[in-house]
C-alpha cells in the first residue's frame, strides 16, 4: 500500500489562519446529548449560509424552489432545487447533492450557499437532498431516503427541466459515502443506471488506520468525532454500518467516472485513496486531488485560499463526469494542492 502519510499536516496555510482565528472549538460530545449538539451546529451552520449567499450575491445567481420527495415509508424528504437565474437551456444537466454531517447535521437552509455556487457556475440544476439523520433516525434511514430520492429524481427529471441521461450524482463527507452507496445500489446489485449517470463522491468507507492515527487529533474532525458519529448512527441496536469501500473490484467494473476531493490533515484520508485506488483497478476512470496539510470539511472557512480551490475543483469535478473519459493507467494520478514540501514533520 502506498505511504500517503506526506499528506498529513498542519500546513502553513492552516497554521496561519489558527494563529488568526485561534484552533477549531472541539464538539462537545462528551458533556452534550446528540441532539443539542445537532440544533447548535445546524443554527450555525444555517447563519453562515445565509450570511454567505448575501455577500456572495447568490440569491440573484440562481431560482430556489422547496419540494418533497415521497420515500418508500411515507415520509417526504425536504428537497430545493437550485436553477441558474440566467440561463434559456430547456434540459439542464441535473446534480444530485448529499450533504454532508456525519449522518446527523444538515437542513435545506445550511447547503443554500453551497448549491447555489455550483448552480451558478456550471450551470447545472441542483436538487438537494436532506435525508433523514440520526439520532432521531438512525440507519438505514438516511440510506433508503438517498436511494429513492435518487430514483424519483429519475423519474421526473424531465418535468423538472433536466436531461434525463446527464446526471451527476454526489456529495460531500457523508453524503459521498451515500453517494456512493446510491451508485453501487443501482450499479451492482441490480438496477443498471443510464450510460451517462455519473458520480462525483468525497466519501468515506473503508478502514486505513495510518491515517486515523496519523491524524487521530485533527482539527475539525478528529477520531473521537468520526467514533461518535458512527455510533450515533448505529443507534440502539447492532447494525454494520455499509462500508462502500469494501465492495470488490469486480463490482465496480463498468462503474461511472468517479472525481474525488480528499483533505490531507484527516483521519478519513486513506479511506478516499483506497476507494480511488480500488476503482482504478477496476478500470474505472478516477480523477483525483487531494488538499494535503488541510483538515476535513475545510471549505466551512472562508479565509483559506485552499476553500477558493474547492469551489473551482467542485464545478471542473462535475462537468469531468459528464464528459469523454478514459480509464488512467496505475498507479493512481494525484494532483496534489499547495506544495507538499510546506507541510510541517516533512
Amino acid at each position: 500500500m502506498a505511504d500517503h502519510t506526506r499528506f498529513g499536516g498542519p500546513s502553513k496555510e492552516w497554521l496561519i489562519h489558527e494563529a488568526v482565528y485561534g484552533p477549531v472549538p472541539e464538539t462537545p460530545i462528551h458533556t452534550l446529548p446528540a441532539q443539542e449538539i445537532q440544533k447548535q451546529v445546524n443554527e450555525e451552520r444555517e447563519k453562515a449560509s445565509a450570511k454567505a449567499m448575501k455577500v456572495e450575491g447568490l440569491a440573484e445567481k440562481v431560482q430556489i424552489k422547496s419540494i418533497q420527495i415521497p420515500t418508500r415509508d411515507g415520509y417526504n424528504i425536504p428537497t430545493r432545487i437550485y436553477s441558474p437565474s440566467e440561463t434559456t437551456s430547456p434540459n439542464l444537466p441535473i446534480y444530485i447533492f448529499y450533504h454532508g454531517g456525519g449522518f446527523i447535521y444538515g437542513t435545506a437552509a445550511t447547503e443554500d450557499a453551497t448549491c447555489s455556487r455550483i448552480a451558478a457556475a456550471t450551470p447545472f440544476i441542483v436538487i438537494s437532498i436532506i435525508y433523514r439523520h440520526a439520532p432521531q433516525n438512525p440507519y438505514p434511514a438516511a440510506h433508503h431516503d438517498a436511494s429513492d430520492a435518487y430514483d424519483w429524481v429519475i423519474a421526473n427529471s424531465s418535468s423538472l427541466g433536466g436531461d434525463p441521461v446527464a446526471i451527476v450524482v454526489g456529495g460531500e463527507s457523508s453524503g459521498g459515502n451515500l453517494a456512493a452507496s446510491v451508485i453501487l445500489e443501482k450499479h451492482a446489485y441490480g438496477k443498471e443506471p443510464e450510460p451517462k449517470i455519473k458520480i462525483r463522491a468525497g466519501y468515506h468507507g473503508s478502514r486505513d488506520k495510518a491515517s486515523r492515527v496519523q491524524c487521530a487529533k485533527a482539527p475539525v474532525l478528529p477520531m473521537a468525532l468520526v467514533d461518535f458519529f458512527a455510533g450515533v448512527f448505529r443507534g440502539n441496536g447492532d447494525a454494520v454500518l455499509p462500508d462502500v469501500g469494501l465492495v470488490s473490484e469486480k463490482d465496480l467494473a463498468g462503474f461511472p467516472g468517479t472525481a474525488f476531493l480528499v483533505a490531507g490533515n484527516d483521519p478519513l484520508r486513506g479511506d478516499g485513496f483506497l476507494f480511488a485506488e480500488k476503482m482504478q483497478r477496476a478500470g474505472v476512470p478516477v480523477k483525483f486531488n487531494v488538499f494535503a496539510g488541510i483538515p476535513h470539511a475545510f471549505r466551512r472557512f472562508d479565509d483559506l485560499e485552499s476553500s477558493k480551490r474547492w469551489d473551482e475543483l467542485m464545478v471542473e469535478s462535475i462537468k469531468w463526469t459528464l464528459a469523454e473519459q478514459k480509464a488512467q493507467v496505475r498507479p493512481l494520478d494525484v494532483k496534489v494542492e499547495g506544495s507538499v514540501n510546506e507541510y510541517l514533520g516533512r
